[in-house]
């Protein structure tokens, strides 16, 4: 039914330990997914084969060792089985809802994401003895949903897309909004996926790339907003065509974020309309540059 595709970081220190967790979960889905592990990293070789994974070694990386995007996608296309996809991140534990939701969508086409679940993880998980309901019970006495920025660390999508992907660099800022606003640009249906799909995100620090700075403010951050070119194609949940329910697809309620988060991005999809929409724009930024400043001012 689905293949599952990801790039570990180093099976290292805290990558070690959540990493192999969120592999785990994925071979215990039914029905059993194709899971293909992309990189040479540390560690990456010893767990595809404990899980009997399929091992890509070989990825184009950047200057900095870093994961290109397209080469990834291509590579994991070339192999998979399945005509639905799934690129993860490898600290995200999947559960049953995640092949159940899936199986709720009827399109021909879609690309589908969500919001994440934080929790803290420090051992080795037991995946047996009704883990998944022990789990679900400690994210919500414990844990926290993420919704700030749109975090998405899961996307699923039907049939094999062409993104025509600039040379965006994996775990750097805004390669997976961007993802979303492609999708959209290419008319794939986006579905919002955060009320059926339990996607847990185990915390962890950024150590594997020098710090949280180096991640979303360093050279390889500066490359990916330059690629990307335009600030309104940072897309995320709020962006979505469909929000999955349980009981299948609905529409998303018509909000003033959402009137003006179109009227905003309209320009990216429909150029001729920019002149029209000019004095809405030009008042959507002073208003937002407004509210970042009073932002600033209560931080201080």
């Amino acid at each position: 039914m689905l293949t599952i595709f990801a790039t570990p970081k180093a099976f290292q220190g805290q990558f070690s330990v959540i990493q192999e967790n969120a592999v785990a979960s994925w071979t215990k889905l039914k029905p059993g997914c194709q899971i293909i592990l992309l990189g040479n990293d540390y560690g990456t070789k010893k767990i595809a084969k404990k899980y009997g994974i399929l091992h890509i070694p070989n990825i184009a990386v950047n200057k900095y060792g870093t994961p290109l995007l397209p080469d990834l996608f291509k590579k994991a296309y070339k192999r998979s089985k399945f005509p639905i996809l799934a690129y993860v991140n490898c600290d995200i534990i999947l559960t049953k809802d995640f092949i159940e939701g899936i199986k709720k969508i009827n399109l021909p086409k879609f690309f589908l994401t969500g919001a994440r679940k934080e929790l803290k993880i420090t051992h080795s998980l037991d995946f047996e003895n009704n883990w998944q309901n022990n789990l679900k019970a400690k994210v919500l006495k414990e844990g926290e949903l993420v919704l700030k920025d749109g975090a998405t660390d899961y996307f699923v999508f039907r049939p094999k897309i062409d993104f025509k992907m600039p040379n965006l660099i994996l775990g750097r800022t805004f390669w997976d909004a961007w993802l979303i606003f492609q999708a959209k640009y290419l008319k794939i249906p986006i579905i919002d996926a955060t009320n059926v799909i339990w996607a847990i995100h185990q915390t962890h620090n950024y150590s594997h790339a020098g710090g949280w700075n180096n991640v979303w403010l360093g050279p390889e951050s500066k490359i990916n907003l330059k690629l990307i070119g335009d600030r309104r194609k940072i897309f995320n949940t709020k962006d979505a065509d469909f929000v999955l329910t349980q009981d299948g697809l609905k529409k998303p309620n018509l909000t003033i974020s959402r009137i003006v988060r179109k009227i905003e991005t309209a320009p990216i999809f429909t150029p001729e309309i920019s002149l029209f929409l000019y004095p809405f724009n030009f008042f959507i930024k002073v208003c937002k540059f407004t509210k970042d400043q009073a932002r600033m001012r209560f931080k201080r």
